[in-house]
């Protein structure tokens, strides 16, 4: 009896067997193929023939080809992919997580209504809650009333952040608009403003950018919005306004394109600004430019008042430089060689427009170095016109070859004979000829040889070398640029570096030392010390010595070293005797922990007392940071020194970061 009950077992499963590699697949090919792109699971379902549907209740799981809705009761509606979920439902597809009570959503179109939901987008990390949110694309949501953060949050608590409005419409990779918003910390409401447009950075896009809102006792209360406008994928524009309440309104436009063969970026700005009685103009601009092999760029830089940088540069560098330099060129190479067209002009921002040469034009022709048998040969000529307002105008034309042949292997020698004609048509020089002219030659020679010594712990590097310039005397030409410094030389200059390399410190330290046989009794040149550290922490020194004065003329220095995991400190001086003042530095970065760091900057002058200094203390947290800045800018004879304090906000993932405050005070003037 068991045998035969066995028996009987086995024919049964024989023919489950064949109704599944048979039947199946002929059930398959019979039925439509819409049913079988989407599965359903559930504890219970049915099918309704006469409305083509599917009723699912009981842990329903719908799986669609790239995305899977799980409810406690779902329809399913087969035509048209309709499905209608109620109770815990979950949505997720490859962009999308979606907690909501109730969905109406087109599995195929991802498109539909979710109830009181809480929508989470991958890329980006964006949150949604709302509660009657209309899916209208699969990156565009429209809510009557909404939350919007990109801090990871639930349906039940208070994000760290958030925005809030109604008529809140998101287009995921693009913008975000609402009204009637607040922007919460902690869901208490801080500010509000009745129209909210802001871009949420994937992409570029047309649309206005987060204002900079500060104050200054010197220009009032200040409000800058922008406008970027995104003209085309390689084209786009940003528009600047500047209100400053004691000074007026600055209005600038900057626009910028990238291409194939050309890139560029064009700037222009103007304040009219009513306290000081001036009218300000900046123009900066680039371009670069391919045509074949011919090359070009031009960069300008203009400003028609010598002092806009100081009453308006918002960095150290642009407050303390003396020159503003514009040029273009045009370069054709040829086989080891290239022709090319030049133009300069330098605006001096301390003595005027007047004073410094223009280079309008320059037409050169450049021979790159080719052996010629044992010998290196190269050229540079040119010719240039020189226009300024004062001073010595004209034309010069300069030639220049140069032949070079070196030799040795232990201690390799390298020499250089340069030739040089140099002839003027000269305007306005009364001290010269107008047609000045100077043939002089350059020699010059090197040599240089290392030793090595590696011992177990160590290796030890010596490298002595010995050079000579010689220029015969010539007589003095009007100062255009560098190529008049071409003058009498007679200086013989002796170098040694020496250095030990340990496996975790490095030390070194070179000496160089200049005789110059044209300096009559006293020919020992300036002594250049220089020594440097690394390691555990580091060390630099440098020095200039005058051996005839018996006095140093400059010293600088600085230590830096980590004293916690980091956190780094470096100390500095600087020495000059020009004026016999002191600088003294010191700087310090700590990374506190993971949410938190800071750094600090403070320059010293013996003379003056605080110069340029800086400190801020940053927070961090998973969606958004906060930067407090204090900083301090030095005074001069017309302006008291300044001081400034900004907080600056960065709501990560949208547009950009958010100065919600900045203020500027000035110090009274130093007794």
């Amino acid at each position: 009896m068991r045998w035969a009950r066995g028996y009987r077992q086995k024919a049964i499963g024989d023919y489950l067997l064949f109704l599944t590699f048979i039947l199946l697949p002929i059930a398959y090919c019979l039925l439509p193929a819409s049913i079988w792109a989407t599965t359903i699971t559930a504890d219970h379902l049915e099918h309704f023939k006469d409305e083509d549907k599917y009723v699912a209740t009981g842990n329903v799981r719908i799986e669609g080809e790239d995305s899977v809705l799980i409810a406690d009761r779902a329809v399913l509606y087969q035509k048209t992919s309709d499905a209608e979920a109620i109770g815990n439902v979950i949505y997720e597809d490859n962009e999308t997580f979606i907690n909501t009570e109730k969905a109406e959503l087109n599995i195929k179109t991802k498109t539909g209504k979710l109830y009181n939901a809480l929508i989470f987008f991958k890329k980006g990390n964006y949150w949604i809650n709302g509660n009657n949110v209309s899916k209208i694309k699969e990156d565009h949501y429209y809510a009557d009333s909404a939350t919007f953060t990109t801090c990871d949050a639930d349906a039940s608590s208070n994000p760290d952040w958030c925005f809030k409005g109604s008529n809140v419409d998101i287009v995921i990779g693009k913008k975000f608009t609402a009204q009637n918003v607040t922007y919460r910390v902690k869901g208490v409401p801080v500010l509000y403003s009745p129209y909210m447009w802001a871009p949420v950075k994937t992409e570029r896009e047309t649309g206005f950018l987060f204002p900079v809102i500060g104050s200054s006792s010197r220009k009032g209360f200040q409000f800058s919005p922008a406008f970027f406008w995104a003209i085309d994928e390689n084209k786009d524009a940003t528009f600047y306004l500047d209100y400053y309440s004691n000074r007026g309104i600055g209005k600038g436009v900057e626009y910028r394109y990238l291409d194939f063969y050309d890139r560029g970026r064009w700037y222009i700005y103007h304040l009219k600004d009513s306290e000081l009685k001036k009218t300000f103009y900046e123009f900066k601009g680039t371009h670069e430019q391919e045509l074949g092999d011919i090359k070009g760029y031009v960069d300008i830089n203009y400003v028609n008042q010598e002092d806009f940088y100081k009453e308006y540069g918002y960095k150290k560098n642009l407050r303390i430089q003396r020159f503003l330099q514009s040029s273009g060129e045009v370069t054709l190479p040829l086989q080891n060689a290239r022709f090319y067209l030049l133009g300069q002009q330098w605006i001096d921002l301390k003595e005027g427009h007047s004073a410094v040469p223009k280079r309008l034009p320059e037409i050169g022709y450049v021979i790159n170095p080719v052996n010629i048998g044992p010998l290196m040969f190269t050229m540079n000529s040119s010719i240039a016109n020189f226009y300024r307002q004062r001073d010595e105008k004209g034309q010069r034309m300069d030639i220049n070859p140069t032949v070079s042949y070196s030799f040795g292997e232990t201690v390799p020698i390298f020499q250089s004979l340069s030739l040089r004609e140099t002839a003027y048509n000269l305007e306005n020089a009364p001290s010269y000829k107008s047609s000045a002219h100077r043939e002089t030659f350059q020699y010059k020679a090197n040599a240089l040889t290392r030793f090595i010594k590696r011992y177990e712990s160590f290796t030890h590097v010596i490298e002595p070398s010995v050079s000579y310039t010689f220029i015969p005397e010539t007589h003095s030409l009007p100062l255009f640029d560098s190529t008049e410094l071409f003058d009498k030389t007679s200086i013989a200059t002796f170098s040694i570096y020496n250095s030990l390399a340990f496996r975790h410190l490095t030390l070194s330290a070179s000496l160089s030392q200049s005789l110059n046989f044209n300096a009559g009794d006293r020919p020992l040149s300036l002594t250049t010390i220089n020594a440097a550290m690394s390691g555990p922490f580091s060390l630099n020194f440098d020095m200039t010595y005058d051996p005839n004065k018996g006095r140093a003329e400059t010293v600088n220095s600085s230590v830096g070293f980590t004293i916690i995991d980091k956190t780094s400190i470096s100390f500095g001086e600087r020495y000059t005797n020009v004026d016999e003042r002191y600088y003294y530095t010191f700087g310090v970065n700590s990374v506190i922990s993971k949410k938190w760091s800071a750094n600090a900057n403070i320059v010293y002058d013996s003379q003056a007392g605080l110069r340029d200094s800086s400190a801020s203390v940053i927070y961090t947290e998973q969606c958004w940071a906060v930067n407090i800045s204090a900083i301090r800018r030095p005074g001069d004879n017309k302006r008291p020194a300044e001081y400034g304090f900004m907080l600056l906000i960065e709501l990560k993932g949208v547009g950009q970061p958010i100065r919600l405050y900045q203020y500027q005070t000035h110090s009274t003037p130093s007794s």
